[in-house]
């Protein structure tokens, strides 16, 4: 059993750099691809042109400041564009990860519930999830839960799988997801959106981007509302949802040869569930809910000095969550405070970027006066990292190291060293990376304490992982082809041991392995439809035993067929084959089913301003679980209207 039961146990019992705005350096940049691009056909051209969070050419998460264009990455990476979202029509985040290879998506029941993402047969809380160039994870659980991060205001997502720890940290020991949202932009825009539909669920979102000076002034509200339906899988009273979130970002502010930008956002977010309330692993219907606080703010400087381009953060992430109607009360708060320096030089055919950061986060838990789990708890760390990139002709090289200081675990060092060559004649790409990777245990794995349940392990080691990566890249006529082959071998697991009572956290003597092929196609069939596809083939086990909750096979399909330019029709199938999960009544293991989620999106513009949309969801109305006990949601279809001027 492995960490992931910790998480889902204490949910049944208790509850359910980036860069985000458009540097005056990336224009720059994209102004100088544009001019060369001028002679190349439309689909390409359209590609770059204009804002770079458009392109799937670049990779703003590849690097620690500024961007790498996709040709120098060595490592496989996932671009979901604004066109891509705008196509598909998923109303939350997690959905549109559905369709990343190697991505696993498992939701607790329905909209709102727990969320969980696993890259490459990793744990959820290997992978470091930023917005707008702030990492969101809980610092209590170091990880990200998906449950109410809408899409509505997304207009970029990433994803790099396999190690990035020399570049990203200790979170980051499956992957990066980086999300990029309005927020960030600096062309003056204005947007009102509503939708409503099944479920009883109502959504309604306000944007606009003001120019200030130079500057621009960004700002985009969101609330969200849905009855939900009884997650206990009966016909007792329904778990629903709602939330309201706010983002406000200050872009381009120019002071001297200083450019400083901000960002802030809150998000208020209740989800209602069903507890184990008589402790027999079921779900027992009752009025139990989480209500999570979380707000973030990021304040950068870019500068100039001795050649090098400068990039100086400071972000703050504060999650609050109060839980009410189950048998322990239960009230946590994480805090993280970061301040990371960027600099970067590039000279002919070399780029190297050097990094300094420094890291505090803080747990406190609340069970009521005089309760045992009662505690304040701090962690600090401290790290340096370079990089160097070298990309010439056919040629790309890339080497990446970093060293953290912690003043609670042994320090660590990680590193990724890749190569990529162009084979130009076909329109080919080979590409391989190794690297490290280390994931310090969290807070909650420490300190952690809920009576009759569960204690921390303060002696806990971080995990550890080495892997590689070969893959090939293949430009046909309209098509981008890719195929990757990856293994990684995870070391000091560590899970949750149901043997001992009160329950505790281990380290596994044995390895973790992971490995799979992932397959994605991005093309166009004729002159009206545009198509995507991904599927992966995972194997991943820990002493020979199958690992929980990543499934043998997934795969996702969407084509977008557009006969006139007034209207659009996207037709989307997310795969996701049978996996393993453990069921708590027995506390054995059980093999949940396989499922294809099929949706419709159709957009039709009834002229330069107004939009309106209808989306299907779950069309065939599959009888499903991602997690054993949690019902999943059946068949939902949802209106909107929306106005962009």
């Amino acid at each position: 059993m492995k960490r992931l039961l910790l998480s889902s146990a204490v949910a049944v019992i208790i509850a359910n750099p980036a860069y985000g705005q458009i540097s005056e350096d990336i224009k720059q940049q994209v102004d100088a691809q544009n001019n060369r691009i001028d002679d190349l056909d439309d689909d390409v051209g359209i590609l770059v042109r204009r804002y770079p969070f458009e392109s799937h050419e670049i990779i703003v998460t590849g690097n620690r400041i500024g961007f790498v264009e996709k040709n120098d990455f060595t490592a496989p990476a996932t671009i979901i564009n604004a066109e891509e979202i705008r196509n598909r029509g998923a109303a939350y985040i997690s959905d549109l990860l559905r369709t990343v290879p190697g991505a696993a998506v498992n939701r607790s029941g329905p909209m709102g519930g727990l969320t969980q993402l696993r890259l490459r047969g990793s744990e959820g809380n290997h992978i470091l999830v930023l917005v707008d160039g702030v990492e969101v994870s809980n610092p209590n659980t170091g990880e990200f839960d998906f449950a109410s991060l809408r899409s509505e205001d997304v207009v970029r997502i990433e994803v790099l799988r396999g190690e990035q720890s020399a570049l990203w940290g200790s979170d980051a020991l499956g992957g990066v997801v980086n999300i990029i949202t309005k927020a960030g932009e600096t062309v003056e825009s204005y947007r009102l959106a509503l939708k409503a539909g099944s479920f009883n669920t109502l959504e309604g979102q306000v944007s606009a981007v003001v120019p200030v000076g130079k500057a621009a002034l960004s700002i985009n509200g969101n609330v969200f509302r849905t009855d939900g339906y009884d997650v206990s899988g009966g016909n007792g009273d329904k778990d629903g949802a709602d939330s309201r979130a706010l983002n406000i970002g200050l872009n381009e502010v120019e002071i001297g040869e200083l450019t400083l930008s901000a960002k802030y956002s809150a998000s208020h977010a209740l989800s209602e569930f069903d507890a184990d309330t008589d402790f027999d692993g079921r779900l027992n219907d009752t009025l139990s809910d989480t209500i999570t606080k979380t707000q973030t703010g990021r304040i950068s400087a870019r500068f100039e000095v001795a050649g090098f381009d400068n990039l100086v953060n400071f972000s703050l992430t504060d999650t609050k969550q109060n839980t009410v109607g189950t048998s322990f009360p239960n009230d946590t708060t994480g805090k993280r405070t970061q301040i990371n320096w960027a600099a970067e030089k590039n000279w002919d055919a070399h780029s190297i970027t050097v990094l300094a950061e420094t890291e505090k986060e803080q747990f406190s838990n609340f069970g009521g006066a005089g309760a045992g789990q009662n505690q304040n708890e701090s962690i600090r760390n401290y790290a340096l990292a370079a990089d160097y990139r070298y990309s010439k002709n056919a040629l790309t090289l890339s080497a990446s190291g970093r060293a953290d200081f912690n003043d609670i675990f042994d320090n660590s060092q990680t590193w990724r060293i890749g190569a990529g060559y162009a084979i130009q004649d076909i329109g080919g790409r080979l590409r391989a990376s190794v690297g490290s990777g280390v994931k310090n245990p969290s807070m909650t794995e420490l300190f952690g304490f809920f009576p009759a349940f569960f204690v921390g392990n303060p002696d806990i080691k971080p995990e550890t992982s080495t892997g590689y990566n070969i893959g090939y890249d293949q430009t046909w006529r309209s098509w981008n082809l890719s195929a990757d082959y990856f293994r990684s071998d995870l070391k000091d697991e560590i899970f949750t041991d149901f043997g001992v009572f009160p329950s505790t956290v281990r380290n596994r003597a044995s390895k973790s392995k992971r490995e799979g092929v992932e397959l994605e196609a991005r093309g166009n069939v004729g002159k009206t439809i545009d198509v995507r596809a991904s599927a992966t083939f995972l194997n991943a086990k820990e002493n020979g035993v199958r690992e929980l909750r990543r499934p043998k096979f997934l795969a996702s399909a969407r084509a977008s067929w557009t006969p006139n330019e007034p209207i659009s029709l996207t037709l989307s199938a997310d795969h996701t084959g049978s996996q393993i999960d453990t069921d708590f009544a027995t506390f054995s293991r059980v093999q949940l089913k396989a499922f294809t989620l099929v949706g419709l999106n159709i957009r039709y513009s009834v002229n330069d301003i107004v939009t309106l949309s209808v989306r299907g969801e779950n069309l065939l109305d599959e009888k499903y679980q991602e997690v054993v006990g949690y019902a999943a949601q059946g068949r939902g279809v949802y209106a909107g209207i929306s106005a962009d001027f």
